[in-house]
């Protein structure tokens, strides 16, 4: 969402993930927005207010209810290695309609997988 930081919305406003907003007190407005939309990207003090804030949007919003199931039933079974599933249930977080192939080229161009069992590379003492 950010051009992995470099974007106006990263570097000014600390915007991440391009979350929308219709609070004006809370809110940028897009240059390149559509004629007759209104809202508004959503801006935070600091990044890490912007990782909280899509965490809490992913974990609450309707929008990713087949998300979270879908990460329910992988959790239950104990399977979490198959990430294009999971990242297929993302599939209304944007307008464009290639974003879920987009997330999943992210992911494997930068060998993003390897995280995928954490716990594997932390050495218990």
């Amino acid at each position: 969402e950010s051009g992995w930081g470099s974007s106006r919305f990263a570097t000014e406003f600390n915007a991440l993930f391009g979350e929308y907003t219709y609070d004006n007190n809370n809110g940028i407005v897009p240059a390149r927005r559509e004629e007759g939309k209104k809202h508004l990207v959503k801006y935070f003090k600091t990044i890490d207010k912007s990782v909280e804030s899509y965490f809490i949007n992913i974990n609450s919003h309707f929008a990713y209810d087949k998300f979270r199931k879908f990460r329910k039933i992988l959790r239950d079974k104990n399977n979490f290695f198959n990430v294009n599933l999971l990242v297929d249930k993302l599939d209304s977080y944007a307008e464009d309609e290639e974003y879920v192939d987009t997330i999943i080229s992210i992911i494997y161009d930068n060998k993003l997988t390897k995280y995928d069992n954490i716990l594997s590379l932390l050495t218990i003492s």
